[in-house]
């Protein structure tokens, strides 16, 4: 599911100066590694436009609601180039295992994808790009819209290296009642038909 256009600009604006995110941790070899931050107020602005969506949300997808885990404020400095994730399960001995309780994934941008110059670095990225690989398709950041995907072994997923600027973004998880089991065969098609007003 995409909903674009879920935060105006000034939100996201708002949001991102609140956090405050302003030089990165590094790893080992000094490369920039993705940054983590809660935050009450940014998480109370985006909570009061995604609760709406709740019921729309189950339903699509066929659960219960149960509950939605804390926002996780995400910051990928220039240079970050992250592993691919998956969000409730561990590869564990030739097999996934379901270790995390999440069933469904919400990604809202709070940057805008730029390849062209003039470029604002402040809310603007060159790459970060959330990939799916298994589905061979992803999206470019687009300051205020929410990716909403399912959180198992089937979406895979990962941010291309962001080369220009900063990427900022919130990352939140729903958990069902039941765990949530995604059958492909309810979702006949892919990326083309799927998004074929967005392409």
């Amino acid at each position: 599911m995409v909903y674009r256009h879920l935060l105006s600009p000034k939100i996201c604006e708002t949001i991102v100066n609140n956090l405050e995110f302003y030089y990165p941790d590094v790893d080992i070899n000094d490369k920039p590694i993705k940054m983590y931050r809660s935050n009450e107020h940014a998480q109370s602005l985006v909570w009061d436009r995604y609760e709406p969506l709740i019921d729309e949300i189950a339903k699509y997808y066929d659960f219960s609601y149960r509950g939605t885990e804390q926002m996780m404020f995400e910051y990928l400095a220039q240079g970050t180039r992250p592993d691919p994730i998956c969000e409730n399960s561990n590869y564990l001995k030739k097999k996934w295992v379901r270790t995390k309780d999440r069933d469904i994934t919400c990604l809202i941008f709070l940057c805008d994808y730029n390849n062209q110059p003039p470029f604002d670095t402040d809310f603007e990225t060159y790459g970060g790009k959330l990939e799916f690989p298994q589905h061979q398709f992803g999206f470019n950041p687009e300051r205020g819209t929410m990716i909403v995907y399912p959180s198992g072994p089937h979406f895979i997923n990962a941010n291309a290296a962001v080369h220009i600027g900063d990427l900022i973004q919130v990352r939140f998880h729903i958990a069902a009642k039941l765990p949530y089991l995604y059958d492909p065969r309810q979702f006949p098609g892919n990326y083309q038909t799927w998004f074929k007003d967005l392409l």
